[in-house]
C-alpha cells in the first residue's frame, strides 16, 4: 500500500482513522472562516494537528498555539464513556497548548517587543532614583506609596551616580523612572522619565500613580 503522505513516516492508527481526524479539523478551520495550509508529514505520531502561526513585530512567524487530534491513546488507554444510547462509546482526545512552553512563549514576546514590554507586562515598572544618600529615605517611602497602589517598584540606593542610575535602568527597558532629591523630597513630588528618553518632569506622587495604573491596566 501507498503510504499517506500527510502522516508522519511512523505513526499509530488506520488510515481511515487518519482521514475521520484531519477532516475534522478542516471542518474546523472552514467553520470559523480561517486560513490554512497543508504541511505535508508534520504530523505528530499519534494524529493530525493545527499549528497556529503568529507574527512579530518584524514580520517573522513563530509557532504557538497547537491543537492535536489523537484517536489513537484512548484506545490505549481504553477509555470509554457512556453515550445516550446506554451504550459505551470510545471518545476522542484534544490536545491543546495555548502558549507551547511557557519560556518560549516569553522568548518570543522579547524579540517581540525588543525587550521594552508594555507596562502591565514589566517585572519592574517603577524604579526610584534617589540622588544622594540622605534621599533614600524618601524614595523608599513613595516606594511603599506606589506598591500598596499596585505598582511593581525597585529603589535604586547603589553608590552610582544618578546618571548612571537612569542609563542602567533605560538599559534594562524600566518604563519609569522617578528621580528624587532636595526638591522633590520638600515638594513630596517624583521627577518623571521615561525609557525611551522623555521628561516629563516632577509631578506628585498621587498624578503620577494614577498615569502608571491607566497605562499599567492597574
Amino acid at each position: 500500500s501507498v503510504r499517506d503522505p500527510r502522516k508522519p513516516e511512523k505513526y499509530a492508527g488506520s488510515d481511515e482513522m487518519w482521514q475521520q481526524a484531519e477532516a475534522s479539523l478542516v471542518k474546523a478551520l472552514q467553520a470559523r472562516d480561517l486560513p490554512y495550509e497543508r504541511m505535508e508529514g508534520e504530523a505528530v505520531f499519534y494524529g493530525p494537528k493545527i499549528d497556529i502561526k503568529i507574527k512579530d513585530a518584524l514580520n517573522r512567524l513563530w509557532q504557538c498555539t497547537t491543537i492535536q487530534f489523537d484517536f489513537n491513546l484512548p484506545g490505549r488507554f481504553n477509555m470509554t464513556y457512556v453515550g445516550e444510547d446506554g451504550k459505551e462509546h470510545q471518545p476522542y482526545m484534544v490536545h491543546r497548548a495555548l502558549l507551547g512552553s511557557l519560556e518560549r512563549f516569553f522568548g518570543v514576546l522579547v524579540e517581540h517587543y525588543a525587550g521594552a514590554f508594555p507596562v502591565w507586562l514589566c517585572p519592574v515598572q517603577v524604579r526610584l532614583i534617589p540622588i544622594a544618600d540622605r534621599h533614600v529615605e524618601y524614595a523608599r517611602t513613595v516606594a511603599g506609596q506606589l506598591k500598596a497602589a499596585g505598582l511593581r517598584v525597585e529603589v535604586d540606593d547603589s553608590d552610582e551616580r544618578m546618571q548612571a542610575k537612569i542609563r542602567a535602568a533605560q538599559m534594562e527597558k524600566i518604563p519609569y523612572m522617578l528621580v528624587v532629591g532636595d526638591k522633590e523630597v520638600q515638594a513630596g513630588q517624583v521627577n518623571l522619565r521615561l525609557r525611551d528618553g522623555q521628561v516629563p518632569g516632577a509631578m506628585s506622587v498621587s498624578d503620577f500613580t494614577a498615569l502608571a495604573n491607566q497605562e499599567g491596566g492597574g
